[in-house]
């Protein structure tokens, strides 16, 4: 390895001449190679380069013009027969259920109650409002049970009389608890 460090630093403290002199000793094998070696171009630096190459715009191209499909004539709506209507069948006029008087039913569906109170403050204000219209067997009021809303009542109540015609009664009635007025409907079923 030592012996190649000093023979590479002996070609380099060479002078020109001997350089020269050096290329003619030299086999005419070898006199080719170093020939072919000093046609390659030096290789360039970045800062080398210039910008003239890229001042020049690119030529533009022509934009061929669009191809348009030919114009046909407007084309005229089909006509279709015309069936007949179906006769339309007129179904009894049913009252709302609000005013239906089912026969036998004693429920009464309550909606639309305050939920700011308690299951057992509210069941007491609706016992004392439907006491006036007739003896109460009953009043129901859901409660939630989980969630968010656990322990506060679903908005509705159920409210039995123990006689269907005090039912009827309460039903057409105009009844506000709280600036809430209430909607009273019969219930589907007895409770």
């Amino acid at each position: 390895m030592t012996y190649i460090l000093r023979k590479f630093y002996q070609d380099l403290s060479l002078s020109m001449t001997e350089t020269a002199s050096a290329i003619d000793s030299k086999t005419d094998s070898q006199k080719e190679i170093l020939s072919w070696v000093d046609k390659i171009p030096p290789k360039k630096l970045w800062a080398d380069y210039s910008d003239s190459e890229d001042d020049e715009p690119e030529p533009v191209q022509p934009v061929p013009a669009p191809v348009r499909a030919p114009v046909r004539a407007p084309v005229q709506p089909r006509t279709w027969a015309k069936l007949p209507e179906p006769e339309k069948k007129t179904l009894p006029e049913q009252k709302p259920l609000r005013e239906q008087k089912p026969n036998g039913i004693r429920t009464l569906m309550v909606k639309n109650l305050p939920r700011d109170t308690t299951p057992e403050k509210l069941t007491n204000e609706l016992r004392s409002i439907f006491k006036a219209y007739g003896p109460i067997k009953d009043v129901y009021i859901p409660v939630n049970r989980d969630g968010t809303y656990a322990g506060t009542i679903k908005g509705f109540a159920k409210v039995q009389f123990q006689n269907a015609d005090h039912s009827a009664i309460a039903v057409s009635q105009s009844i506000t608890i709280r600036k809430n007025k209430l909607v009273i409907e019969y219930a589907k079923e007895d409770r």
